[in-house]
């Protein structure tokens, strides 16, 4: 058994609010502006110095499936995060729009000024007091004076992506596959003196000058999916490639083994842009992110758990608060080409949708089961990994966020807070869905 050691403090309330959102990445920030839009009085906590999570502190370069070739269906706060950062529209039609990461960082911080929203960065939610399956409080490391405050409210909403509120609280959780497998994770990358004209008018084949590398030996453990670069500027890319095999986001140990693996990875993969892809010649790493790109942790189980059933029936619910279309995305889980094939098989075949189906979005996947005034959204709700792997990417995480934001405001309006107590159908309408 390890040693353990036992501390005593009298922490001080410094907020008090109707909702307490744990986490400030879409998310979040999706969760924290439909609250307040609906009455509600809002704290958002942030261990970063600012809002959007992997899309700006993990240099994500572009959202992903934001619509299904015949509607956009990123619910009205994707909407005005994408009119304020002026993505034309054709970028709705395409499988990515690409990122300005300071663009997009004071975005959010103009959206949540806007909506009166009382936030704080660079602060850590650490742990809840709970009493009978109801947060009474969550509390939060400053890392500005190593401080602890607590904020009281009504409605918690855990927006960390790890699920980390919920579990505090008692929520029972699962990870990875049928195996306990997770999906890999990755840091992406900001890179400069890119020749995009002259890798244009190339038009190479990147994935055979990636196999050709692979044969000369470049890379000391070869991995056959490469997402490739993105523009993200004239002379700019963003890089998103490399991974993390089998690594628990929820473990310390795993993500300081793989925050040093995936640095000298970049080395290798500077050496072969360099040298293999025309219009990179002279590319230098700027860059990797301050967030580890981590895909999944922890999923909170639910009322209700979304399955690959619900993605392949396209199921339409009762209870639901928005619908989504991208394509079921697990990355390979280990480095054999064996599940590089076994992920273009499911992404680009049979677990991808034709243009204007989707799935339903049940409001219960964000119910964690054993608790009552707890909600939770982004890539900790409630679904199998398959489905998480649809519905993790940035668009995914705005509609859930709204979603729980919205019903977060309602249930802070009762007597005790309960979010299984609320209006569906007021939910809906507030929500625009129509069922």
């Amino acid at each position: 058994m390890n040693k353990t050691v036992q501390i005593n403090q009298s922490v001080p309330v410094k907020y008090k609010v109707d909702v307490c959102v744990a986490g400030g990445g879409p998310a979040g920030v999706a969760a924290a502006v439909s609250a307040a839009r609906n009455g509600a009085k809002v704290f958002i906590g942030e261990s970063c110095g600012c809002f959007g999570g992997l899309g700006t502190c993990g240099l994500v370069p572009a959202f992903c499936g934001v619509g299904n070739g015949k509607r956009f269906l990123g619910g009205s706060i994707c909407r005005k995060v994408f009119d304020i950062m002026q993505i034309p529209s054709g970028e709705l039609e395409r499988e990515f729009s690409f990122i300005d990461v300071e663009k997009l960082k004071c975005t959010y911080d103009k959206m949540i000024i806007a909506s009166n929203v009382q936030y704080a960065f660079e602060v850590k939610m650490i742990a809840v007091n709970t009493e009978n399956g109801v947060v009474k409080n969550a509390i939060f490391a400053d890392g500005s004076d190593s401080g602890l405050f607590a904020v009281e409210a009504k409605v918690f909403i855990d927006c960390t992506g790890n699920g980390d509120l919920a579990v505090r609280a008692g929520a029972d959780y699962t990870q990875g596959n049928a195996k306990g497998i997770p999906m890999p994770s990755s840091l992406c990358s900001l890179w400069n003196n890119v020749d995009w004209d002259e890798y244009k008018k190339a038009n190479v084949n990147l994935f055979q000058l990636l196999l050709q590398a692979i044969d000369d030996g470049v890379f000391k453990e070869p991995d056959w999916h490469h997402s490739g670069m993105f523009p993200v500027g004239n002379s700019l890319a963003g890089g998103n490639f490399s991974h993390a095999f089998g690594i628990r986001a929820n473990e310390h140990q795993d993500t300081s083994a793989a925050w040093m693996d995936l640095r000298r990875k970049l080395e290798e993969f500077q050496y072969f842009y360099n040298k293999y892809v025309p219009g990179f010649s002279n590319a230098e790493l700027c860059m990797s992110a301050s967030l580890l790109g981590v895909r999944e942790c922890r999923r909170i189980i639910g009322d209700y758990i979304m399955t690959i059933d619900d993605f392949n029936a396209r199921r339409r619910f009762d209870d639901e608060i928005g619908q989504f279309a991208y394509p079921v995305d697990i990355h390979p889980l280990d480095a054999t080409k064996g599940e590089f094939e076994r992920f273009q098989r499911e992404f680009y075949g049979n677990l991808r949708y034709k243009d204007g189906e989707c799935y339903g979005i049940p409001y219960r996947i964000l119910i964690p089961a054993k608790l009552h005034n707890v909600l939770t959204a982004g890539r900790c709700v409630s679904t199998d990994q398959h489905m998480a792997a649809s519905i993790r990417v940035m668009p995914g995480c705005f509609l859930t966020g709204e979603a729980a934001g919205c019903a977060a405001a309602m249930a802070s309006a009762t007597a005790n807070g309960e979010v299984r107590n609320i209006s569906i159908p007021v939910l809906q309408n507030k929500l625009g869905i129509s069922n």
